[in-house]
């Protein structure tokens, strides 16, 4: 039975960049690998999670829970042409992040993360068809946090790291992302979490909202390691380097 390390395996959030540009549903991966420094949390919430890689997707059998970080990351590259600030969330409980260090992550499609260094390994298309439209639906492309009210942002960024927790790894026997829907459960299977309150709330509207009128898309990518957490994030716009070029240019020139 495959559990939690420790609580220090919890996924973490980021604060929003201003200068932060991010991607539409079509753009592409940019970097082979990426350098970044782990350099904030926000949004989120303690979560009784646990996990374990072996059993099948409408197992009761039982699993250790753990109090682990449902939050989402912020990011600050420091290696690769894209310097700055990016957010992004975990794929892989296993594996763990610390505040203030740095990882080299190759960047790759979202079908390929997680990577193999760890269960659940990658998630292959028909997860990433679900994952794809779980970020359509709920993260703001324009801002990289969950749509709705600031009020609101802990409670739903939680639901939304537990939802893309039981898609990336649950042991689905479907075959189809519309399949996924219908195998999708917190209590049984190989990926568990014991929430409650508007943490539940949000998953309950999460869940409903996948594929209603259709699977939506959105550029994500995955950030793998044999050595620290994976994570996905949305595709960078192409126009954010120039952009964050622009704005020191700008300040420079102020200052002159």
């Amino acid at each position: 039975m495959g559990l939690f390390n420790s609580v220090e395996t919890a996924c973490a959030v980021g604060a929003v960049v201003a200068c932060s540009v991010f991607a539409g549903p079509f753009a592409s991966t940019a970097e082979a690998s990426l350098t970044a420094t782990l350099s904030a949390y926000s949004a989120g919430r303690y979560e009784q999670c646990g996990f374990s890689s072996a059993l099948a997707w409408d197992s009761t059998a039982s699993v250790d829970l753990f109090s682990i970080r449902a939050f989402q990351h912020t990011f600050t590259e420091t290696g690769g042409p894209a310097q700055g600030q990016f957010q992004s969330w975990c794929v892989e409980v296993f594996q763990g992040l610390d505040l203030g260090g740095t990882y080299t992550f190759d960047v790759v499609a979202a079908e390929a993360a997680p990577g193999a260094a760890v269960a659940p390994g990658p998630m292959g298309a028909v997860k990433a068809a679900a994952v794809r439209d779980l970020f359509a639906r709920w993260i703001n492309p324009a801002t990289g946090n969950v749509n709705g009210a600031i009020g609101d942002r802990d409670a739903k960024t939680s639901a939304f790291q537990l939802m893309l927790w039981e898609i990336s790894h649950e042991n689905f026997t479907a075959t189809t992302a519309q399949g996924i829907l219908a195998q999708l459960s917190l209590s049984s299977g190989a990926f568990r979490a014991s929430i409650s309150g508007a943490t539940a709330s949000w998953y309950d509207s999460i869940m409903q909202s996948l594929g209603v009128g259709g699977f939506q898309s959105s550029a994500i990518e995955g950030l793998t390691s044999a050595t620290a957490q994976d994570q996905l994030r949305l595709v960078p716009a192409p126009g954010s380097i120039a952009l964050l070029g622009l704005a020191g240019l700008l300040r420079t020139r102020r200052r002159r």
